[in-house]
């Protein structure tokens, strides 16, 4: 593979650190001997459309700057690939001369990357493709946790600290507050809003874990109900796309959006929610969603966060140009304290179109809170957390 040309895409939902893993893609390359590093803009839909930059001149001062910069710097997209597009890719990246291709993205574009590894065997291809890592999810299998997941959590975290303080302020106004967090249909997300918690306000947080739905959208309802008249007020996090025990999304059978991958996203459950919440109680209702604020507000990036993404795109470019395919970089904890982690190949198979949930021991047996298990597991990821006191429970 050494002396030809890599090219690497990014694809899905961008991340605060995914640049980072581009530039070490690029250091990676170098050092590996390729002698050109190509980059496909906004993804697969770059690919299919011959869109395609030289990243290979890019000096140290823009890897810096780009290493720091939230976002997809490429673009992105999330188009679906059937054999006639991974047969007309194929053809193109021979034009090019590219002999590596390294798709950074998440569970469905581990799945792309194995269809054009599929469609270079079948047409004698010799082609190395290698899977690096990102997603806020948190839900590629076989890691212990996926860059940009730590940076994404640390926002929320905090995020949730003001925003309790704040429900407890207004009180009087809003008797419930709905937080709604992405994460699609695993938890890791919603459990990092409780990690900054005050002590004395914990009650008060409730979380909506996909891995524990409830048993309808009625009972729910009712629960939430029960929950505000015990304790006056409540802030509730919960997935965008929030189900009952059945899979019925709580919003309703309507559908707001079908990505090209099959994934279904309905309204806003916490809309749904709040209207009604309000018509049973008569009191407010707020809704707060940050949505993409997530994924790429620049004072919650974790440096570890950072350096980890990096290192992530240097190893898959290394991979790839001692002739290894069909694999991601794995990230695998070796320990908590101190913390420190080995990266390791996954075959693709293992991931793709595959999702890792929240498992047991990480959820309170009440199914609204987290363990410490879990705290101890993102300790590390989130980062320092200052712990000078917020709250004087002699003032309650």
């Amino acid at each position: 593979m050494r002396g030809q040309a890599l090219l690497v895409f990014q694809s899905g939902g961008p991340t605060a650190v995914v640049n980072a893993t581009l530039a070490g893609v690029i250091e990676g390359a170098r050092s590996a001997g390729f002698t050109r590093v190509l980059g496909a803009r906004r993804g697969v839909a770059g690919l299919l459309a011959h869109d395609v930059v030289d990243l290979t001149l890019c000096d140290k001062h823009q890897l810096e700057t780009l290493a720091r910069t939230p976002g997809a710097a490429l673009g992105t997209s999330r188009e679906r690939l059937d054999d006639q597009a991974s047969n007309l890719i194929l053809e193109r990246l021979r034009r090019l001369g590219v002999t590596a291709l390294i798709a950074i993205g998440g569970n469905d574009t581990a799945e792309t990357a194995q269809l054009l590894l599929s469609a270079a065997t079948r047409a004698g291809f010799s082609f190395a493709v290698v899977h690096a890592p990102k997603t806020i999810d948190n839900d590629l299998p076989g890691n212990d946790h996926t860059p940009g997941y730590p940076s994404a959590a640390r926002f929320l975290a905090f995020a949730t600290q003001g925003l309790l303080l704040d429900s407890w302020s207004v009180r009087e106004l809003y008797s419930f507050t709905l937080l709604e967090v992405q994460g699609r249909n695993a938890g890791w997300l919603v459990a990092a809003c409780a990690l900054v918690t005050p002590q004395d306000l914990r009650p008060h947080l409730r979380l909506l874990l996909p891995e524990r739905p409830p048993l309808s959208r009625e009972a729910l309802i009712e629960e939430l109900l029960t929950a505000q008249q015990q304790l006056g007020w409540l802030v509730t996090v919960l997935p965008e796309t929030l189900r009952d025990a059945s899979g019925t999304p709580i919003a309703g059978s309507a559908v707001r959006w079908v990505d090209p991958h099959g994934h279904v996203y309905p309204p806003s459950p916490a809309e749904v929610l709040a209207e009604a919440l309000e018509r049973r109680s008569g009191r407010r209702v707020r809704v707060i969603r940050p949505g993409a604020l997530a994924r790429s507000f620049i004072p919650a990036i974790v440096p570890l966060d950072r350096e980890e993404a990096r290192l992530v795109g240097w190893t898959a470019a290394q991979c790839a140009g001692a002739g290894h395919s069909g694999c991601s970089v794995g990230i695998e904890r070796l320990s908590d304290n101190p913390y420190r982690i080995a990266l390791q190949p996954i075959p693709l198979d293992v991931l793709a179109g595959r999702e890792r949930r929240v498992p047991d021991a990480f959820i309170a047996p009440d199914g609204h809170a987290v363990t410490d298990a879990f705290r101890r597991y993102a300790s590390p990821l989130v980062g320092e957390i200052d712990d000078a006191t917020l709250w004087c429970s002699s003032l309650l």
